[in-house]
């Protein structure tokens, strides 16, 4: 049996490291695969080009400010170069967008990973479904996040094709801050501000609990200025703009401070259903790892790994009152907010870390290619790292084709003030049906669509 390093190019059309569910899922292949490993991504203004990741190389696509397609066909040239240049046993993607491109240049003995971590925008749908359709044909493996997602799939004749590989965290990078006693509680959503994150339910929501009890809100995660743009415009007519905070994506580093400095994170969803897949949560577990109570949807992709009153509360979707409810009773409710931070900690502890998601993912590539995962480190050479590396690929030459010019670092600065005091009153709960990079770039697009 062979024994040999396979060669693997993972590719997400997301910044990583970062906040996105196909960084996190990239990462664990970086820490625990034995393999010799190509990433292709996004690059933002703060990531460099390249990065030498471990024993993974980085390829940074910059794809500017142009609108969404635009992005996307520069992502998706990028990939294409890297399959034409480079001899891959397995090709691993975090997205349909790479994965048609995969489904295109099938080489003999090749294999696809379709890894689903990603879900239509509303503008996109469309062409997101078309992608996602020729990349589950040509997969030879489905990696879903939940039981549930597999059984959606496996009604559609994929049932042979499916693992389901549960998310990870690194409890340790969450768990060393202790919540700090405050006059007015926080309130924190960490997430992407897509239709069905239901930000309009958890708006409707802050406004009935702001009626009985003071809070701060923080709604953070999303890189497009133009979705915060509209989000603070309901928040002003709201009459919550004293209240609610939005801002965009942090950078990584920044999520465990985020996260330590709220009282409650609110994980709001519609479950919304495209294709037989259910939209992914964001962030949840880092609140669980972080010691933080966690108010969430009562969907499907939640529901699975958060158990109601065990775990979090969870509301129905959609439902601002039964969502505002819940909110002001962890918030009174001491006995029930210990419970849940007990019981989420000891969840992702037990089941849910980054190592068992390793562990999965190195399981699944030995049976894909058989004693891969079983090489004998003591037995490889290896180079030492002491300084600048030059990366040969056929991407290089795509640096030869002139600079890339980014959009200017697109920050917020605005604050949010608490709110006067006021007299604390609460209701029954309502009725709830029973989860500093600076290496030189390397892969980058003929063309870039953020040039004006």
């Amino acid at each position: 049996m062979s024994r040999r390093r396979i060669r693997v190019l993972a590719s997400a059309f997301a910044a990583v490291p970062g906040a996105s569910p196909q960084g996190a899922s990239m990462m664990s292949m970086v820490d625990g695969l034995r393999a010799d490993l190509d990433l292709v991504t996004v690059k933002t203004e703060d990531l460099a080009h390249t990065k030498r990741m471990g024993d993974a190389r980085m390829f940074r696509v910059p794809v500017g400010s142009a609108d969404l397609s635009a992005q996307r066909d520069a992502y998706a040239r990028a990939v294409r170069r890297q399959l034409e240049a480079e001899p891959y046993q397995v090709v691993h993607v975090f997205d349909p967008w790479a994965g048609a491109v995969a489904a295109e240049h099938r080489a003999p003995g090749r294999r696809l990973v379709y890894e689903i971590a990603d879900f239509p925008e509303h503008a996109d749908a469309e062409g997101w479904i078309s992608a996602h359709r020729a990349t589950l044909s040509a997969a030879d493996r489905i990696w879903v996040p939940t039981m549930a997602m597999g059984a959606a799939l496996g009604e559609q004749g994929l049932a042979d094709k499916i693992d389901v590989v549960r998310p990870g965290v690194d409890v340790s990078r969450f768990d060393w801050v202790e919540p700090t006693p405050r006059g007015t509680p926080r309130l924190l959503y960490l997430g992407g501000f897509g239709p069905g994150r239901d930000l309009e339910t958890l708006l409707l929501a802050i406004e009935k609990v702001t009626s009985l009890r003071p809070v701060r809100v923080m709604i953070a995660g999303d890189r497009d200025r133009g979705r915060r743009d509209a989000l603070r415009e309901q928040v002003r007519d709201l009459g919550l703009a004293d209240t609610v905070t939005v801002r965009g994506e942090p950078h990584p580093r920044r999520i465990p401070e985020l996260i330590g400095g709220a009282d409650v994170c609110v994980v709001p969803a519609l479950g919304a259903a495209i294709e037989g897949l259910v939209e992914l949560p964001q962030p949840l577990l880092e609140p669980l790892s972080c010691a933080r109570p966690v108010v969430a949807a009562d969907v499907p992709g939640i529901s699975e790994l958060v158990r109601d009153e065990v775990e979090g509360l969870l509301h129905p979707p959609g439902n601002a009152t039964a969502l505002a409810d819940a909110l002001l009773e962890v918030m009174r409710d001491s006995v029930l907010r210990e419970r849940l931070i007990r019981g989420g900690y000891r969840r992702v502890r037990d089941e849910l870390t980054a190592g068992a998601r390793r562990r999965t993912v190195r399981r699944l590539y030995e049976g894909l290619a058989p004693g891969s995962q079983g090489a004998d480190a003591w037995e490889e050479s290896f180079d030492e790292i002491t300084g600048l590396f030059e990366l040969s690929t056929g991407a290089l030459e795509l640096l030869r084709e002139g600079p890339d010019t980014l959009a200017p670092p697109d920050i917020d600065t605005d604050e949010t003030r608490a709110p006067g005091a006021a007299d604390e009153k609460t209701r029954p709960r309502a009725e709830r049906p029973r989860d500093t990079d600076t290496h030189p770039g390397l892969v980058v697009p003929d063309t870039d669509p953020g040039r004006g």
